[in-house]
């Protein structure tokens, strides 16, 4: 099985309509805009989508995970980053056979998944592939209706 782990705030600052959201609404707008669009992402393209998301400003002691449409949403707990997280799952997910790819524009991160064998996509190659998958989606309503 794919799992795409995805970096979320990277995410959030790399996408241009998720980056307005953050003047315009809230930071939690944002962050729920991403999971609902990549939910349709994960439908079809039949991955497993997880998103990770710092907490560090939060009073967390733990991580916290839970599913939501269909995707894994994990907050660290506060002190702990994203991309450890991300390092974490990413390295677990090669353990086991699992096919990696991590959406992120973040340089180092990048570096160390690709040692662990995983692939890489920068944040707006992921949004085309929101995309695409997204039209995908309204083509098989649209068949059905």
């Amino acid at each position: 099985m794919e799992r795409v782990i995805v970096d979320g705030y990277n995410v959030i600052h790399a996408w241009p309509q998720l980056k307005r959201l953050l003047g315009e609404a809230t930071l939690e707008a944002a962050r729920d805009k991403l999971i609902g669009r990549l939910s349709v992402f994960g439908m079809v393209a039949g991955a497993d989508v997880t998103v990770v998301f710092d907490a560090h400003h939060s009073a967390a002691r733990s991580n916290s995970e839970e599913l939501v449409e269909g995707v894994r949403v994990l907050f660290t707990r506060k002190g702990h980053s994203a991309d450890h997280a991300i390092e974490r799952i990413a390295y677990g997910a090669s353990q086991v056979g699992d096919v990696i790819t991590v959406a992120t524009s973040d340089r180092f991160q990048r570096d160390l998944v690709r040692g662990m064998g995983g692939a890489v996509i920068s944040s707006l190659e992921l949004e085309r592939r929101v995309v695409d998958a997204e039209a995908e989606m309204d083509r098989r309503v649209k068949r059905y209706q």
